[in-house]
């Protein structure tokens, strides 16, 4: 007999919503923050990526623990919604503390390092706090194989939704030549003060946003926990020997772990091979255009990713996924960029910029890796939570916090490293952090031209490394061997065992 929990349309918009209020605030300081650091901040790329080191160790840390606390946690609020509703607030304000920027161009570069380190560290536990708790809820919500994958379809737009609306608005209120900073050169502040208090009216105006959609979500969902209530016996290392014993789950979880790195360094490298490698003048509106692309695109086919998922097993229909996302890179790679004069000119029109052959291949290639990356996104969140199921099958316990929690700590880990690596990489190929100090006229030189050896590195790195990665991520999602059938048999396993040790009772 089939005792899956079916979630109503309604449900998993609300639960959609808290990945929308999640994305908000990823885009800004995926596709911005390095940048911001680096370029107004005034921290040296290899200081920036010690920052995203340490922190994402931090982060790697507290997630474990957050996971566990979760699934020990009883409330009238649930297991994990509890912590959404009362960390929305905190989550939305430290968000702020990443852009304040307080400190001029000649404050020390240990300053800034300690300044950003703190502040990068404080947000990453609020958003421990919500989110694990938020990813946990998948397997709480609904057992049922292609019902996780529907769910998730809904997630990953209503992501996609807050991805765009923060790359593009943040973009188009922070930054040089933007709205708010306009507004602030016209109050008679400089450009470079102009500029610092763009980023800091934009991410106040996001932290709320993010912090009430948060609430909202947590507000609204309901918990349709169908395992035991009583808490996990087995203590950290116990739990995590026993996870990696599973080979599922070490092959799953490398699966997700890769294609969220792979679109992690896409995020991470996009405004600078926008700017600095084709050559875009630093201007919010088209910059932004060109992210709020793919993202746009990705929404629009993240229906047939979840459609082919429902005819075809998660892992193949991943691999076309990939091969889309890999063509529109390479197209990428072969963009031609503008002229030197060109990528400092003040006076190109935007039809002039639009209709040049740089902009139209453009254009194709985040067409077409926006046609793959939904795939990307949605066919590896959709897997990790049937494991949770071969975990209660397996050790006899269900500990969905715990498993997001060790899924988490993986992935923030391994992605602190990367976009370490990245920055290194830059600091490595000569590019140079703006603004600094003329050593002449001790005038502040606010630019963003980079040399040669600079520009290519940044477009070999983005077009090449995420391809590298989601190809790793493929071995892993075929090796893992978690398909339809062999799940169902799973599930209808633990149904045999409830009925015999509740016979005549519920779930609940």
């Amino acid at each position: 007999m089939d005792n899956s929990v079916k979630i109503k349309w309604k449900e998993k918009f609300f639960y959609g919503l808290g990945d929308f209020s999640a994305n908000i605030l990823l885009a800004a300081f995926s596709f911005y923050l390095l940048f911001f650091m680096v370029s107004i901040g005034g921290l040296k790329p290899a200081l920036a990526s010690l920052v995203f080191l340490v922190a994402k160790i931090w982060d790697a840390i507290t997630d474990v623990w957050m996971g566990r606390i979760s699934d020990n946690t009883k409330s009238k609020f649930g297991k994990r919604r509890v912590y959404m509703i009362f960390g929305a607030v905190p989550f939305g304000m430290m968000f702020i503390i990443l852009w304040l920027c307080p400190f001029s161009v000649e404050t020390s570069q240990f300053v800034k390092l300690i300044y950003y380190l703190i502040a990068y560290c404080l947000f990453n536990t609020t958003y421990t706090v919500v989110y694990v708790p938020y990813n946990a809820l998948t397997a709480s919500i609904t057992d049922d194989y292609d019902e996780r994958s529907s769910l998730t379809t809904v997630r990953i737009v209503l992501a996609n939704v807050g991805l765009i609306l923060g790359a593009a608005l943040f973009g188009l209120f922070a930054g040089d030549n933007t709205v708010f900073s306009e507004i602030f050169v016209d109050a008679g502040y400089d450009r470079f003060e102009a500029v610092k208090n763009s980023y800091l009216v934009s991410s106040a105006i996001f932290g709320l946003l993010a912090g009430v959609t948060m609430l909202i979500s947590g507000l609204a969902v309901k918990e349709k926990y169908t395992g035991s209530e009583e808490k996990n016996p087995y203590g950290l290392f116990k739990t995590l020997s026993q996870f990696l014993k599973m080979k599922e789950f070490r092959y799953t979880t490398a699966y997700y772990l890769t294609s969220m790195l792979g679109f992690d360094i896409l995020l991470a490298l996009f405004m600078f091979y926008i700017q600095d490698s084709l050559g875009y003048a630093p201007d919010g509106i088209l910059s932004t255009t060109f992210i709020a692309i793919p993202l746009l695109v990705a929404m629009v086919t993240s229906v047939a990713w979840d459609r082919l998922s429902a005819k075809f097993e998660k892992h193949r229909v991943y691999l076309f996924s990939v091969i889309l996302t890999s063509i529109g890179l390479i197209i990428a790679l072969l963009v031609p960029s503008f002229k030197g004069e060109m990528y400092q000119s003040a006076t190109a029109s935007m039809g002039e910029l639009l209709s040049s052959g740089t902009s139209i291949a453009l254009l194709l290639a985040v067409f077409v890796v926006g046609c793959g990356m939904s795939g990307i996104q949605i066919l590896p969140y959709a897997s990790i939570p049937d494991i949770v199921e071969l975990d209660e099958y397996t050790y006899g316990v269900r500990r969905e916090g715990a498993y997001y929690g060790v899924q988490s700590f993986v992935y923030k880990l391994s992605n602190g490293v990367a976009l370490a690596l990245v920055s290194l990489l830059l600091q490595l190929f000569g590019y140079r952090e703006t603004p600094f100090l003329d050593g002449v006229t001790g005038e502040i030189v606010y630019a963003y031209v980079q040399s040669q050896t600079a520009q290519d590195a940044i477009r070999v790195i983005f077009c090449t490394l995420p391809i590298v990665i989601f190809v790793i991520s493929i071995i892993c999602a075929f090796k893992a061997n978690m398909g339809r059938d062999r799940f169902n048999a799973i599930k209808e396993e633990l149904a045999k065992r409830q009925s015999i040790n509740n016979p005549g009772g519920t779930s609940g």
